[in-house]
């Protein structure tokens, strides 16, 4: 039975494993925010502590001592640049190795659930989540945690250094900091939330539609479809840019707030410290360090807004992934994997299966043993291929046992279960790449000569010596540049490779002159004596090399007279 999935995605884990470079690059991203406000802060001293001596004579001239401060606009400039190469090389390096991890994790985690993305998603939609997806969940470190993490940090520096100076000024650049860093990074999120989700799901169906486009490209140019299908292309690509505009120009009205506000913080401050300057409190050239100090504090919480830009895409990412990531399991690994026996039978017990509230397979009884030959035929969609994906565990009986030996197949694991059972289906898949290369996707350890050897017994060995490179030739995407007949005898050499214990042929000779198809079975039989073979068949064929035919009908299988050989 399907079961759903007991893990939901967070991203918590793979920060947990980085948090050491990620906090280090924190670090020094506040260095480098604080160096920046420090060289700012000084220089406005500088500048006007210069200014004023040079105004009030020789006597203020000498008194003057432009070293030190010039060293510390030095310093902090030098402290600056190295920081921010540093958390720049540092931070970069952490989120790259966060993306890596969630591929990898979300590859183990999507393959169990191949069943299930096959009847649920769009291939094109998976792809997009897989690679984009993925790219904006290992980049939250990076474009929302350190940019918070830099703000508030530099903030609370930022406003303790101004209320030291003068409190009151101090007081006003916290209210505007306040105002810059959470009011609105709110107002952005209020009025591009909506278009970002539009934006999401516009882009996930372009993408899969796009790529089902190009997969199919044949058939929709014979049917005569390619301009309807380069219209709708164009139309969702249309609604896309729109919504990527009206988002655009949402932001751009609220950065354009910020500006406004820092002017309006610099002049209170200004203010502020006016009075305490009539007051006698500040000295004339710690105005314009205060006013100086508090642009370079709104540099630091500027990069808020795209944060929350980031933080949205972010939001929205987690939750695609962990869609594809929530799929029910069709069929579940066992916690306590067992070994598998040694030349024990095949069976099926009582077994019964339905499909969208249809009635597939209804208490089949069958068992196959090592070396025995069956063949089971059958109207078109009768479930003869159902059952085959039942043997090879894709898919689990609602009621009854598929069992090797005495253990139910849901003992063992997907990895065991692919060396005991090879199967040949109806539409095989192959990689890009060559010849030499997908046999070696069967068996990596497979020699030139194991690889001849296979494609002889499955009558293909000619065929491939007469392209122009041999082994080396280029299958194409989804093996386009080989004939039907050819992709399957090379998805049959593929089998023969790993010689499993049990050979299920899904209409193995499909595509074939009878007699290719003849010679072919004869051969595959030959080079895998001991193996039981169960060969789903509505070509006679296969038949006369048969130990067993059964006929499935209503769900039922059926012995036919004459089968027993």
């Amino acid at each position: 039975m399907t079961q759903p999935s007991p893990s939901a995605f967070s991203i918590r884990p793979f920060l947990r494993q980085a948090r050491g470079v990620l906090f280090a690059g924190c670090v020094l991203s506040c260095l480098a925010s604080l160096a920046s406000f420090g060289l700012l802060f000084l220089s406005g001293w500088l500048l006007a502590g210069a200014a004023a001596a040079g105004i009030g004579g020789i006597v203020a001239q000498n008194m003057f001592n432009i070293t030190l401060p010039a060293a510390g606009v030095r310093f902090f400039a030098t402290v600056r640049i190295v920081a921010r190469y540093g958390e720049r090389l540092i931070t970069h390096d952490a989120a790259l190795r966060v993306t890596g991890k969630l591929r990898v994790w979300s590859f183990k985690t999507l393959a169990p659930r191949s069943e299930s993305l096959a009847t649920q998603a769009r291939s094109g939609d998976v792809l997009s989540r897989f690679v984009h997806d993925t790219e904006q969940l290992g980049q939250f470190p990076l474009d929302v945690g350190l940019p918070v993490g830099t703000a508030f940090v530099g903030a609370l520096v930022a406003v303790g250094v101004t209320s030291a100076f003068n409190p009151a000024s101090g007081l006003a650049l916290a209210l505007g900091m306040s105002i810059g860093g959470l009011a609105l990074p709110w107002l952005i999120g209020v009025l591009t939330d909506p278009l970002s989700q539009q934006q999401r799901d516009h882009t996930a169906r372009l993408h899969a539609d796009m790529l089902e486009t190009l997969q199919g490209m044949a058939d929709i140019m014979a049917n005569g479809a390619a301009q309807r299908c380069i219209d709708r292309l164009h139309q969702r690509q249309t609604t896309l840019n729109r919504l990527i505009m009206g988002q655009a120009w949402r932001a751009h009205i609220v950065r354009q707030l910020l500006p406004i506000l820092t002017m309006l913080c610099v002049l209170s401050v200004l203010f502020c410290a006016s009075k305490a300057l009539q007051a006698g409190h500040l000295t004339t050239a710690q105005l314009p360090m205060l006013a100086m100090g508090v642009l370079a504090a709104f540099e630091m919480v500027a990069p808020l807004m795209d944060a929350r830009l980031a933080y949205e895409r972010f939001v929205q990412a987690a939750q695609r992934a962990g869609a594809l990531c929530d799929l029910p399991i069709a069929t579940p690994e066992p916690s306590t994997p067992v070994a598998l026996p040694q030349h024990a039978p095949l069976a099926l017990r009582h077994v019964q299966l339905s499909l969208d509230g249809h009635r597939v397979l209804n208490d089949v009884t069958f068992s196959l043993a090592p070396g025995e030959r069956c063949a089971i035929t059958g109207p078109s969609g009768a479930g003869k291929s159902t059952l085959a994906r039942l043997i090879m565990r894709l898919i689990d009986p609602d009621h009854g046992s598929v069992t090797l030996g005495d253990k139910p197949l849901n003992h063992f694991t997907t990895e065991q279960l692919s060396h005991e059972i090879g199967m040949l289906s109806q539409t095989p898949h192959l990689f890009q790449g060559s010849v030499r290369r997908n046999l070696l996707m069967a068996d990596p350890q497979a020699t030139e000569a194991q690889m001849i050897a296979a494609l002889h017994i499955v009558d293909l060995h000619e065929e491939v010596n007469a392209m122009p490179q041999g082994l080396d030739t280029l299958c194409g995407e989804h093996g386009t540049r080989l004939s039907g007949g050819q992709m399957r005898r090379l998805a049959l050499a593929q089998i023969i490779l790993r010689r499993p214990s049990f050979l299920v042929l899904d209409e193995p000779t499909e595509s074939l002159p009878p007699s290719m198809g003849t010679r072919m079975i004869d051969n595959v039989l030959a080079a895998l004596p001991q193996a039981g073979v169960l060969c789903i068949t509505h070509r006679p064929e296969p038949l006369p090399f048969m130990n067993r035919v059964f006929r499935l009908h209503n769900g039922c299988l059926i012995a036919e007279e004459g089968g027993e050989r």
